[in-house]
């Protein structure tokens, strides 16, 4: 079969990137680990038990909701695996999670040695997570199945002649909740009528950071009372937009928290911004801080809480090819959100908080500068897109509920 060729090819290029790049090698090594920590698992009898697949960070926020709200209602374990590194390393030692692991390749053996271990009650998989063998190992055992926050495209493989597997994995699931009424028209007009639009589960999670976010006292010293950039998850392109506007207006303070924080990148973002004064967290503190003008984030897990100081977001994903990163952590707080030109459509989020007046697009070194600068000099205009913001936030909230509604437990 042409799917289990690409998954022997995949696996096999994972052992070579591993020989140069650090993230391939963790995948490597955190695969092979996962049989330990499955055998090892101390499965309680006494209880039922969830699993949770997500790809990263990403769909792991759109599971947490569901999770926290599980836990709170049930006597039960709780097992969340990981496709990426991003995901795993750093929600590993999850609180809430009785096994945290690595999903290993997607094979008829490995599928079965997983739900072997973990004997689940229910399984879910969020958004992207379609994998045909655990899949089917899952529909065998008559194990209640959900995908989560799902969206599709109709120009996805589901959907054409050649894609026939995947189409039949997706009517497999008891039930897939969409985030977006474009994602279940287009399951239902193609057959699949096992869905329903229950909105984003990170609407709900966002909602419970704002309502008690960490407080970050170095990041209160480095603002004072001065406004606040906060470049969320940003890569090259997005700090060089910033760099180049502060050669012309200096009147702000700015946060930059990179997608990766290997000592590569933290030093090409200090290179970028070398004739600013700059100052990394992991080494600040409340005085230090005060003097800087770019304060660099080399610690993970901080975006989310560091939005609350932020008058404007610039958030990085939008000039390149793969993805948008997380707009709603921002759109929580009520600040103006800018992205590059790219991959609006694999985001429903985005075309919603566009639609709303929350979030812009740039394009241009001219546009960012005159966007920026209108929104860091115009008190009103902060105002207006903080009640927009609060608007179409309270109005996407609820799919947490919805799915707990609707599932068998």
């Amino acid at each position: 079969m042409i799917y289990d060729l690409a998954i022997s090819f995949y696996g096999l290029s994972i052992n070579v990137a591993a020989l140069f790049q650090k993230k391939a090698q963790l995948l490597k090594v955190g695969r092979k680990n996962t049989f330990n920590i499955l055998a090892n698992f101390n499965r309680d009898p006494l209880k039922k038990l969830a699993w949770f697949h997500c790809a990263s960070l990403g769909e792991f926020e759109q599971a947490r909701p569901l999770i926290e709200k599980l836990k709170a209602q049930h006597n039960i374990q709780i097992a969340v695996s990981f496709f990426s590194p991003s995901g795993y390393e750093v929600r590993k030692n999850y609180e809430l999670a009785d096994v945290v692991f690595y999903l290993p390749a997607d094979t008829p053996k490995n599928a079965n040695f997983v739900l072997g271990a973990l004997t689940p009650d229910i399984v879910f998989f969020v958004k992207y997570e379609i994998w045909l063998h655990y899949i089917k190992a899952t529909k065998q055992r008559t194990i209640p199945f959900y995908l989560i926050s799902a969206t599709f495209r109709p120009a996805q493989i589901y959907f054409r002649w050649y894609g026939v597997a995947f189409k039949r994995a997706l009517e497999s699931f008891d039930l897939i909740f969409t985030q977006d009424p474009k994602s279940t028209h287009t399951l239902q007009i193609n057959g699949i009528g096992n869905v329903l639009k229950s909105n984003d589960t990170r609407y709900d999670r966002v909602f419970e950071t704002c309502q008690n976010p960490k407080k970050l006292p170095i990041i209160e010293a480095f603002k004072q009372q001065q406004r606040l950039l906060v470049v969320g998850s940003s890569y090259a392109q997005e700090e060089k937009l910033v760099e180049c506007f502060l050669k012309e207006d200096k009147n702000i303070k700015i946060v930059i928290a990179p997608h990766e924080i290997s000592d590569e990148r933290i030093n090409e973002v200090e290179k970028i911004f070398k004739g600013f004064s700059t100052i990394k967290y992991s080494v600040a503190d409340e005085v230090s801080v005060r003097d800087k003008q770019i304060l660099i984030i080399d610690n993970i897990g901080l975006l989310a809480s560091i939005y609350q100081y932020g008058d404007v977001a610039l958030v990085g994903g939008g000039f390149g090819k793969k993805g948008i990163h997380n707009t709603l952590e921002a759109a929580t707080f009520g600040m103006p959100i800018f992205i590059g030109p790219n991959n609006h459509d694999k985001f429903p989020e985005i075309k919603l908080l566009h639609g709303a007046g929350v979030l812009f697009y740039i394009s241009t070194q001219e546009e960012f500068d005159i966007k920026l600068l209108s929104f860091i000099t115009n008190t009103n205009l902060l105002h207006d897109v903080k009640q927009n913001s609060s608007k179409v936030m309270a109005s996407h909230r609820g799919a947490t509920q919805l799915i707990l509604d609707k599932i068998r437990m």
